[in-house]
């Protein structure tokens, strides 16, 4: 059921950080500032294991090892940055047409639901949404 709820479900959750901005930007920062924490230390780790690596297999001292290291670190970096320039243009196709999947399948689903209301349905539906709008434009003020 969620999944094929899923856009829906995206929908909702846009409109609501719409409308508590203040609540859902502090929450990201917060996220974000752990995920940067947890990955700076997990690459700090990673630089700590390979100097030490080679240091002990070279027998460097340790300017020399950090140095190498450095440059171990820029080789890894470039192909990483390689394999995403390689990658990303596919990835980017595909998440696009499940964008315009998504969007025809609801657009479909709701014009077929729309069509299928009586006349008093609708007006009920649509005075439903229009006070809907009128008491959340309140809470944005």
């Amino acid at each position: 059921m969620t999944k094929k709820h899923r856009d829906l479900i995206v929908a909702a959750l846009i409109v609501l950080s719409i409308v508590m901005y203040d609540v859902v930007i502090d929450l990201v920062f917060s996220v974000l500032h752990l995920i940067f924490e947890v990955l700076h230390i997990m690459f700090e780790w990673f630089e700590l294991g390979i100097e030490h690596a080679v240091e002990h297999l070279f027998h460097t001292s340790r300017h020399d090892s950090q140095i190498i290291t450095f440059y171990i670190l820029l080789l890894i970096a470039c192909m990483l940055l390689y394999w995403l320039w390689r990658i990303l243009p596919g990835l980017y196709k595909q998440l696009m047409e499940l964008m315009w999947q998504a969007w025809e399948r609801r657009k479909t689903e709701c014009k077929g639901y729309w069509l299928s209301l009586t006349l008093i349905n609708k007006v009920k539906w649509l005075s439903t949404a229009m006070s809907i709008v009128y008491l959340s434009s309140f809470l944005v003020m």
